[in-house]
């Protein structure tokens, strides 16, 4: 088992343990029964409470993950994006002959590029 799934049944344990151990003390304590629905009143609250806290703190834990989760998609979308703008402009500008050059130069461009990826990919 993994850590987390054994403090997970560890804790489920605890809380189940503890409210028996609560349930029963209320029942052989010797109060009367007005006195004893009154605790069993006051501990059920209690116990609501928690939970309702508990499933809060849980709540905005999941939110905040959510949050960093999207804002990381959400950077990482426009890296990639701003890549592949610069990768096919620099694609474009190797098919545009510049006006002072002769049409050839751009091909020898695109060669001389080729061998530069060749040799950047060796690397």
């Amino acid at each position: 088992m993994s850590n987390e799934k054994k403090g997970k049944d560890l804790l489920i344990g605890a809380v189940v343990g503890g409210l028996l151990g609560a349930a029963t003390a209320l029942l052989f304590a010797p109060k009367s029964g007005r006195e004893l629905r009154s605790d069993i009143a006051e501990q059920a609250q209690v116990v609501s409470d928690k939970t309702v806290q508990i499933a809060s703190n849980v709540s905005q834990k999941t939110q905040e993950v959510a949050k960093t989760v999207s804002t990381t998609t959400t950077e990482l979308y426009g890296k990639a994006k701003d890549t592949a703008v610069n990768v096919v402009d620099t694609v474009r500008s190797w098919k545009e002959p510049k006006s002072d050059e002769e049409p050839d130069s751009s091909v020898e461009e695109v060669s001389e590029a080729a061998e530069d990826l060749v040799i950047l990919g060796n690397r």
